[in-house]
């Protein structure tokens, strides 16, 4: 009965926190002949071992003296175990398995490393290491120490890894202005890339698809080129007839939006904040006394709140909307997520927004009880809650976010927010996949998404600036590619206002709902007068 409601009656959220800490151990396959240029040494590292089910990230470090180009590794289970999904890799097989390369980590430079992941279903009663084959590795040496990944970036069984958090986006940039992912866009004879309206550096050695090449990310020629107009290949030095381009196809953007939007969510557009900033900044007391974190997720299904018998009798319930964003009126449509595949989903309208450069608005999964509707004030403090050092919760710290109660999870905790952000990771539950158009690997790290896989990319010592431009160059893949602007520009809203912050601790207190946020989810719990002063 409790799994019955589960699918009908509320969004299981995936793991926002792993509950176990990384099993120390992994395969090593370390180079045999040191004079081979392609050698590399190979590693399966169990992340997350909960019984009856694990997570594990496999990492290829190229320890020769020239480029690995294009890899591909296998591996067999020999105790029954068998995976279910996987993200930054191409897997194939039933067992065995093979694991090939994505166009953006097929090289991987001397001295570097790529990294994949996988979840699965343990044969045994504690998740197996198996074997690891493949011509880009050599002869096997089992280790007992945990690896540098394991114990700063277990994948996590819930919408964001535990240990290193989940990703989350954000740009305050109105979407009619032009943006660029880095300080100099120019890459090749004074051109660069319009990528839907943001100029990305052109790359130098990448043949197809985005790369990251010295220091930031890129997007090919030919993938570049392959934009409809007025998009693609732009003289970067003109960049007023860039700015004017980018703005005169934003705005029609937002016609093709406001000519669909008759029932739909109100969208997150720059008009609508502009409007806020005096009001809202002005109507904040801070002061919270709770202690508290925050995590992100975003898996496109039908939220708790969204089911009338989940809400107080006088408030209305989240509206639930379609696979192309419309808004439902049958309030009972089975969850995009749930069994016999329902047609509900997210709506684009719960994605967060920036009020000005130290608010900002959004929706988020709480622990569960009566929260339907709720609001919480959330100051971050600039420490990380499970990632000491973190350069994105530093760089939060004094910021000021809103966010209104529209799920729960099993897995939050109290004090816990799971913020809703397009590309934040899909957890247990994915219905974006289908929604978007996209395949998994595009989605990154099942559970963190794009920044769990940037981490996973760049490693865990880059700097702020390469995760939020290989965080916003992931935004524009996704979202930017296929026209889904409301979702690009939230996604970016990760990267730029919340500073690209993995897990951040922050206080927290109950407070009244701003009427932008409530005109958006349709919920006020105004009436009822309710709001606690304790902590959750």
């Amino acid at each position: 009965m409790k799994l019955l409601s589960a699918i009908y009656k509320t969004t299981l959220k995936k793991p926002a926190a792993v509950k176990r800490w990384i099993i120390g151990v992994s395969i090593v396959i370390a180079t045999a002949n040191i004079n081979t240029a392609q050698a590399a040494q190979c590693e399966y590292i169990v992340a997350n071992d909960w019984g009856s089910g694990f997570t594990a990230t496999l990492r290829i470090t190229n320890n020769g003296t020239g480029s690995i180009s294009g890899w591909n590794i296998g591996w067999n289970y020999t105790d029954g175990s068998r995976i279910t999904s996987n993200w930054n890799a191409n897997i194939s097989g039933s067992n065995p398995y093979t694991a090939t390369a994505l166009n953006w980590n097929s090289t991987i430079g001397v001295n570097a490393s790529v990294e994949f992941g996988v979840q699965g279903t343990n044969g045994a009663s504690r998740a197996q290491v198996p074997v690891i084959t493949g011509a880009v590795c050599s002869s096997v040496i089992t280790s007992s120490t945990p690896s540098t990944l394991a114990s700063s970036s277990a994948p996590r069984t819930s919408s964001s890894a535990m240990p290193s958090s989940a990703p989350r986006t954000s740009s305050s940039a109105p979407s009619s202005s032009l943006r660029s992912s880095s300080s100099s866009a120019v890459s090749i004879n004074g051109e660069a890339c319009n990528w839907y309206g943001t100029i990305t550096p052109l790359c130098a050695s990448t043949t197809s698809g985005w790369g990251y090449e010295n220091g930031k990310s890129c997007v090919s020629r030919t993938t570049c080129a392959s934009q409809p107009a007025p998009y693609g290949i732009v003289n970067a030095g003109n960049s007023s007839s860039a700015v004017a381009t980018s703005r005169s196809s934003s705005s029609a953007a937002a016609t093709s939006r406001s000519s669909s939007s008759v029932n739909t969510l109100p969208s997150s557009s720059s008009s609508s904040r502009s409007s806020l900033s005096s009001s809202s900044t002005s109507s904040i007391t801070l002061g919270a006394t709770c202690n508290g974190y925050a995590t992100r997720y975003w898996d496109c299904c039908k939220a708790h709140c969204s089911w009338t018998a989940n809400v107080p009798s006088v408030v209305n319930p989240l509206p639930a909307c379609g696979s192309n964003n419309s808004r439902l009126t049958d309030v009972n449509a089975g969850s995009a997520c749930g069994n016999g595949g329902g047609g509900a989903h997210m709506c684009w309208g719960m994605a967060p927004f920036a009020v000005s450069d130290k608010l900002a608005y959004g929706y988020a999964a709480t622990a569960s009880g009566d929260v339907c509707g709720r609001c919480y004030q959330l100051e971050f403090t600039g420490q990380s809650h499970n990632s000491p050092g973190d350069p994105g919760s530093s760089a939060l710290a004094g910021k000021v976010m809103i966010v209104q109660a529209t799920n729960i999870g099993y897995d939050v905790g109290g004090g816990q927010f799971d913020i809703l952000v397009p590309g934040g990771g899909v957890g247990a539950f994915n219905a974006c996949s289908a929604q978007w158009g996209v395949s998994n690997s595009e989605l990154g790290a099942q559970y963190g998404g794009f920044l769990a896989a940037c981490k996973q990319e760049l490693g865990y010592n880059a700097s702020l600036a390469q995760y939020k431009s290989c965080l916003t160059s992931r935004c524009n893949s996704v979202f930017g590619s296929r026209g889904l602007t409301e979702l690009q520009q939230a996604c970016t809203w990760y990267a730029n206002w919340f500073e690209a912050a993995d897990n951040p601790a922050l206080k927290y207190k109950e407070v009244a709902c701003p009427a932008e946020l409530t005109s958006r989810s349709g919920m006020n719990r105004g009436p009822l007068n309710d709001i606690k002063s304790t902590c959750n």
